[in-house]
């Protein structure tokens, strides 16, 4: 790919250099509201007029990108803040696997009494044989 674009360089100043060779004759740039604007060389005004779509085409090209470019951005963004996600995810499963490896869940005294209440209302031979209250 490197040999083709020198080559197509190499190319394009060739013809350059035999465009200003081959014309250099003086044409008279006028534009219309204004008088004469200057004397120049054919082969300068055809140079410049070519340079100036390749700018068009360029400047053009990259506001054309600009949603692209936009929505790289908004992705790089999101990649990046599910990648700190994951390294906090991994963090908190590294701490989990260190900690104590108890996988039951115990409710504190105070609760388990209130569940204890809670279920005795409803079934009350789901109680444990010793807590039952009978003044109620």
């Amino acid at each position: 790919m490197k040999m083709l674009s020198r080559s197509l360089f190499a190319l394009f100043i060739l013809l350059g250099m035999l465009i200003a060779v081959s014309n250099h004759q003086p044409v008279e740039l006028a534009l219309w509201p204004l008088p004469q604007v200057a004397v120049m060389p054919l082969y300068f005004v055809v140079v410049s007029v070519l340079l100036l779509g390749v700018l068009a085409g360029l400047i053009l090209g990259w506001w054309a990108g600009r949603h692209h470019r936009r929505r790289a951005r908004e992705h790089g963004r999101e990649t990046a803040r599910l990648g700190r996600e994951i390294e906090r995810l991994r963090g908190m499963t590294a701490s989990q696997k260190a900690g104590p490896s108890d996988k039951t869940y115990s409710p504190p005294p105070r609760e388990q009494r209130s569940m204890a209440r809670q279920s005795a209302l409803v079934a009350p031979e789901l109680l444990p044989p010793g807590s039952r209250d009978v003044s109620a």
